[in-house]
């Protein structure tokens, strides 16, 4: 009795660090018409954006409302948001007159206006932006084969990252913006921006690929065809714990992991095309997702070119807020604390009890 009273007592005032755990997966799309590609989020987890059948298009999270926003009547692809979601970073074919045709990056304000070409000359493609909106990440083979390269958003300016004599592929930018991590000759490689030095993260004969960071940084979603199919994995930068997150003999490809930590949109080929597929799980490292705020039901007045000032009313309410907070944080720390001096009160009774019998 002592014993179970006392593993009572642990599992209450313990908290659990569980792995995490898939709860659900669904298809987003089906479409036997359409090929679906390249899915990547909105910074706030609303919308995603594609390619499908060579243009540009985007969609609610939940697969609703889908419509294409650019298509240029040539190959278009590899979209991605900008860090504030106001922009579509993206590559397409281009040509000039008497010269070859290239793939260069472009972007494009969400509804498909103000398209502006980013580079020029060599193939430059699979653009993946910053946490920060600071720098572009891409691929680019002008060089000879496909390396990693970073661009100044600001300056314009370019940098070569990686230079092996093999292909890199698709990069993605850890969430402090310090690290790239990427795939080569099937294996999972982290290269730190500033210092230029490169690590392997995974080792072995299989084909690991599309690799991309979880929100807390110290897990990695990929694709590898280890166990002799094609599914979506997890692996630990710590420990190197792997984890197999599907199991369902279809083909996937760029797994895209939602800004909170909870979702992740991959493709799949379960017939001659691909569809999307939303896999959900419980995380415990997820983050919590930031609720609108509407302006017009605030006291502050801007006009402008004139500084903002708060009102007693938005001071008061701002306080309020803050003792909100605390007064949670508190109210949790009490809680505890009478959870563990009542555990350790049932423990000593239980272990009086023990005794007597």
């Amino acid at each position: 009795m002592a014993f179970f009273c006392l593993v009572l007592i642990i599992c209450s005032t313990t908290p659990v660090f569980a792995g995490i755990e898939v709860t659900n997966i669904y298809p987003l799309t089906d479409n036997f018409s359409s090929d679906y590609h390249y899915p990547a989020w909105s910074p706030d987890g609303k919308q995603i954006t594609y390619m499908n059948d060579q243009a540009i298009w985007i969609m609610d999270a939940d697969g609703s409302n889908p419509h294409f926003i650019y298509d240029g009547m040539k190959w278009d692809g590899d979209p991605c948001f900008s860090a504030d979601g106001k922009e579509i970073y993206f590559a397409s074919e281009s040509r000039k007159p008497r010269s070859s045709t290239y793939i260069n990056l472009f972007k494009m304000n969400v509804d498909g206006s103000n398209i502006t070409q980013l580079t020029d000359g060599a193939d430059r493609r699979s653009p993946s932006i910053s946490p920060d909106g600071s720098m572009l990440a891409y691929l680019s083979n002008i060089a000879g084969n496909y390396d990693i390269w970073v661009m100044d958003i600001t300056n314009k300016s370019h940098r070569q990252l990686t230079f092996t004599s093999e292909d890199e592929g698709k990069p993605s930018w850890s969430p402090d913006g310090g690290e790239i991590i990427y795939s080569l000759k099937g294996n999972l490689w982290l290269t730190d921006v500033e210092l230029d030095t490169s690590w392997q993260i995974t080792h072995g004969t299989s084909n690991d690929v599309d690799p991309f960071f979880l929100p807390s940084g110290e897990k990695i979603v990929f694709i590898s065809d280890r166990g002799g199919e094609t599914n979506l994995w997890l692996i630990d930068t710590e420990d190197d714990e792997r984890q197999l997150l599907t199991d369902d003999r279809k083909v996937e490809v760029s797994p895209a992991v939602g800004p909170y930590g909870k979702k992740i949109v991959f493709g799949a080929k379960a017939n001659e095309t691909f569809d999307f597929w939303m896999l959900e799980m419980e995380n415990p490292e997820a983050k919590d997702e930031v609720s609108d705020i509407n302006i017009e039901d605030t006291n502050v007045d801007v006009t402008e070119n004139e500084n903002v000032a708060l009102t007693s009313e938005n001071n008061q309410n701002m306080d309020e807020g803050s003792s909100g907070l605390l007064g949670k944080i508190n109210n949790n720390l009490a809680l505890f604390a009478g959870g563990l001096v009542l555990g350790i009160i049932l423990f000593l009774v239980a272990r009086l009890i023990f005794r007597k019998m």
